[in-house]
């Protein structure tokens, strides 16, 4: 993990304090409804997830830290 990744990993577990995060959780980090992140499960596209037999769904936090520094727009 580079700099920026263990920065935001570390931020993210020390306020969870696990390495999983619910559907509500994440939208919250990733400042994404939670319509758009089933959503975009459905079409198969966005974060990697782990989702239980009785359906529930989990996001890891080594996902959302990709998914945060993938969608910033790097300036000049």
């Amino acid at each position: 993990m580079k700099d920026e990744e263990k920065m935001i990993f570390e931020i993210l577990y020390q306020k969870y304090k696990t390495l999983l995060l619910c559907k509500k959780e994440c939208s919250r980090e990733v400042n994404r409804s939670i319509s758009s992140l089933d959503r975009d499960r459905k079409n198969a596209v966005g974060m990697q997830y782990i989702q239980e037999n009785n359906g529930n769904v989990y996001y890891p936090i080594t996902e959302i830290v990709k998914f945060i520094l993938n969608s910033q727009i790097k300036t000049i």
